[in-house]
């Protein structure tokens, strides 16, 4: 059987560089496709990235069985999605991971090194997840500080030691992220959305939960995709009802559900967010206050000067010029 690197089999040599990557300008709802056409394998990768989720799709025929060389360097956290085919991953120290057709498993390797076999064509569907990000996903399900860190920080091999069979539920959010007519941004706040849910549908079972959310796998899911977007969007003038037009969700809902899931309002973490970028302006660029003051979404310096004082009980020009010197 032939043994094959990344690099020869999709033309990338990282597992990263590969997913974030978007050299083609060949797009279907919100996924960037890749065409793979070679010796051992033809099909699609249908690729989307956006921060701390990546999700990847690969729909091939199989023309030879074969042997892929793995050896990422970062964590590899994802759940994966075997929809038709079949996935063996044997480790250099002899651990296994085995994915039959119609099964999924989260994983969870601090270092992937060894050698994946592929027999038969295949449908998968995988989402990685950055740790910190599915930390806080984790905590909206009722897991504790404990749970965390027996099941991440110990390195255990993988959450789930067996692969489980994808559930009804689970199969009709596959459908919908891979075959909804959503395009540009909507599309992309869907796919986030309906990834973080079959993530949840993950852990939502599982034993080691303390507790159950009072709050929908959709409502999290959208609540969530919203935390993000106040992320990267904190500096705007934001409104409860334009969020709510947005993400499609009501003002009880994204008043009360934010702040049981974050533990604060959604202005009282926009302002959170302004005063972090505020501080790094003030640490690494001469700007003055007033534009530090603009950037980050305040109208009048004086008003940013009050908010950071009450925050930080220091006025910005005297907690730079303390860093400064």
């Amino acid at each position: 059987m032939k043994t094959v690197t990344l690099k020869e089999l999709y033309g990338k040599e990282e597992l990263n560089t590969l997913l974030a990557s978007s050299e083609s300008h060949n797009y279907a709802n919100g996924f960037s496709i890749k065409t793979i056409n070679n010796e051992l394998i033809e099909g699609r990768l249908y690729k989307f990235h956006d921060g701390c989720i990546t999700v990847s799709f690969q729909e091939w025929k199989l023309l030879q069985p074969f042997r892929l060389k793995v050896n990422h360097k970062e964590p590899m956290i994802k759940v994966q999605f075997e929809i038709e085919g079949d996935s063996f991953f044997e480790s250099l120290t002899n651990e296994f991971i085995h994915i039959p057709s119609n099964h999924f498993q989260f994983i969870n390797i601090p270092n992937t090194n060894g050698h994946l076999t592929y027999n038969c064509s295949r449908k998968v569907l995988d989402i990685h997840i950055d740790q910190q990000y599915l930390y806080d996903l984790l905590r909206t399900q009722g897991y504790s500080e404990k749970h965390l860190l027996e099941h991440f920080l110990l390195k255990n091999y993988t959450f789930y030691r067996h692969a489980s069979i994808i559930s009804e539920v689970q199969k009709k959010l596959i459908h919908e992220l891979l075959e909804h007519t959503y395009q540009s941004e909507f599309a992309k706040q869907f796919i986030r959305t309906k990834a973080i849910e079959l993530m949840i549908t993950v852990f939502s079972g599982s034993k080691n939960s303390v507790e159950k959310s009072k709050w929908s796998q959709t409502d999290i899911g959208i609540m969530i995709t919203l935390k993000s977007y106040l992320d990267e969007n904190f500096h705007q003038d934001l409104h409860l009802k334009t969020l709510t037009r947005q993400f499609g969700i009501n003002e009880f809902k994204l008043k009360n559900g934010f702040k049981d899931l974050f533990g604060d309002t959604v202005f009282g973490y926009i302002r959170k967010q302004k005063l972090k970028k505020a501080q790094e302006l003030l640490i690494h660029t001469d700007l003055e206050i007033k534009e530090i003051a603009y950037l980050t979404g305040f109208k009048y310096s004086h008003h940013f000067s009050k908010v950071y004082f009450e925050c930080f009980k220091i006025l910005p020009s005297v907690y730079r010029n303390q860093k400064v010197s």
